[in-house]
């Protein structure tokens, strides 16, 4: 089979190897598609503080189920499955209150062990996620940063009712966007500088949208909010000047959920935080139920991940696809890898 390695930062070689079998409690899939993720790009740039080289990237994919070992049950051939590309050990003390997503020893697939960059790919049965059926191969290579948007609304306090701010139209502030209108905001604001971003979060169904290159927050939360303030604001930039923007905007007593990814240490105005008791709340992955909601918000149309499909590309073209990332940085939200027809 043929497997893409990220050898050396810049550097994708396509080789081939020896098609994996199923140990007792695996599963083997026939891998159709991956997606690309900012984790992803900063491995391949060799700017990923915890992914080293040589690495198979590939942690978002889907596939069919082509072997199952002896002691797998509940997943036959021939069925569409994912995988929640955690492996955690069961052990430390957040393993034991449920949040094995902050794992003493978190090991990611396709960030610290191979992922599914290949032809065939085996991966632990508990880790498998069925894919409903009528939901397209490339719609469900979308599932797992969907979830991520689905775990940061569930960190901070009940959506349901409120007017939420998030800041980054990305691919996963558009997520974030729009797991909150699933979960019941009253009205969700999306704000980035990019108009081709915020158009593509209105076709998602985010109505409210603003572009803070033109348009303050303040003022843009006015006319969403009919003059009223946020009640929970979702930092999904990862820099510091948002974070500080929220803390600066946000209602005394309420949540400011930190879900971007920051590539470096901002200052961040802490003396307004314990001058407003405000809660920053940090959001990481998700867990096993976030992901089975994201399924069934997916498979129920109430999150949308079609139009975030900037464009794909074959296994051969990988390393063509993340050149294309950084040509067009402002129109490419979720590139696809096709893997298999």
């Amino acid at each position: 089979m043929k497997i893409a390695t990220l050898t050396n930062p810049e550097e994708i070689l396509i080789t081939e190897t020896t098609k994996p079998a199923a140990k007792e409690n695996e599963i083997v899939i026939k891998v159709d598609y991956i997606g690309i993720c900012g984790s992803d790009i900063h491995a391949y740039y060799g700017k990923h503080p915890f992914i080293t080289c040589p690495i198979t990237l590939g942690h978002e994919f889907v596939g069919r189920v082509v072997e199952t070992g002896k002691g797998v049950k509940g997943v036959l051939p021939g069925e569409l499955v994912t995988a929640i590309p955690q492996i955690f050990c069961h052990q430390c003390e957040p393993c034991r209150s449920g949040r094995y997503n902050i794992c003493d020893t978190l090991k990611v697939i396709g960030c610290q062990t191979p992922g599914a960059a290949c032809d065939y790919f085996a991966f632990d049965a508990s880790l498998v996620k069925k894919i409903p059926k009528g939901m397209p191969k490339e719609i469900a290579a979308t599932i797992e940063p969907a979830a991520v948007g689905v775990h940061a609304v569930h960190r901070g306090a009940d959506v349901k009712g409120k007017n939420v701010v998030v800041m980054g139209a990305g691919t996963i502030g558009n997520l974030t966007a729009q797991a909150a209108l699933a979960e019941g905001a009253k009205q969700v604001l999306i704000t980035d500088l990019s108009d081709y971003r915020l158009e593509v979060a209105r076709e998602c169904g985010i109505s409210q949208i603003a572009n803070t290159g033109k348009v303050s927050v303040e003022i843009a939360m006015k006319q969403a909010f009919q003059g009223d303030k946020a009640d929970i604001f979702f930092e999904c930039v990862g820099i510091g000047a948002t974070v500080n923007q929220a803390i600066e905007l946000s209602k005394k007593g309420h949540d400011i959920v930190v879900v971007g990814v920051f590539g470096n240490r901002p200052e961040i105005n802490m003396s307004l935080v314990q001058d407003k008791e405000l809660r920053l709340i940090g959001s990481l992955m998700y867990v096993e139920k976030d992901y089975d909601r994201t399924i069934d918000l997916m498979n129920r149309g109430m999150i949308h991940t079609k139009p975030l499909i900037s464009k794909t590309f074959e296994l051969a073209d990988y390393a063509k696809a993340f050149r294309y990332i950084e040509e067009h940085k402002d129109s490419s939200l979720k590139v696809l890898i096709q893997v298999s027809e």
